[in-house]
């Protein structure tokens, strides 16, 4: 029988292997969709941005709720039904699967929600570059987030619901934006 500290030692640097992964991936986000921006590469159809965002959506209220199980079983439909992007080729939309895929196999909701961070820091980018909401979108930040880096996120209305802290902060945060079709 093995000793309680090497269970705890196995769950910790499975705990780190996450954290850099998701690091790494939260780190080349944003520039990914600089390039999709950059490129002039505005081929989304409103159909497919609208699908990000409801999903999206879904899972924001869900990890504001304190669901993790809901908000894994949105990441995972939304992954599967999401293989083909308007943007195939593409890094951001890459990103946007690896970010769903992670929330969708994360192991407690703080990974959820690191994973999350990177969905919304790519879904954000890409927005803003194309103007593709529709209907308005409310671009949320809450300072305190992830050791005071900050976190932001998107909203499908203006009642701040904070999806990095659930019950514990849920109205942590203030309005920076409304993203939508100028």
């Amino acid at each position: 029988m093995r000793p309680a500290t090497t269970d705890t030692t196995d769950i910790m640097k499975s705990l780190i292997a996450l954290f850099i992964a998701t690091m790494a991936i939260v780190s080349t986000s944003y520039a990914q969709c600089e390039h999709c921006s950059a490129a002039g590469e505005s081929s989304a159809k409103d159909s497919d941005s609208s699908h990000h965002l409801t999903s999206y959506f879904e899972i924001q209220k869900a990890l504001a709720n304190d669901d993790f199980k809901a908000a894994k079983k949105v990441a995972a439909t939304f992954n599967k039904e999401s293989e083909s992007c308007s943007l195939a080729g593409h890094d951001c939309c890459a990103t946007i699967r690896e970010s769903t895929a992670a929330i969708a196999k994360a192991i407690d909701i703080k990974s959820a929600r690191a994973s999350f961070k990177n969905f919304s820091d790519t879904l954000i980018a890409k927005l803003e570059s194309e103007e593709a909401a529709s209907d308005p979108v409310y671009k949320m930040h809450c300072p305190m987030a992830f050791g005071n880096t900050g976190g932001t996120w998107l909203q499908d209305n203006e009642d701040l619901r904070n999806p990095y802290y659930g019950s514990m902060m849920l109205k942590c945060g203030m309005q920076q934006a409304v993203i939508s079709k100028k």
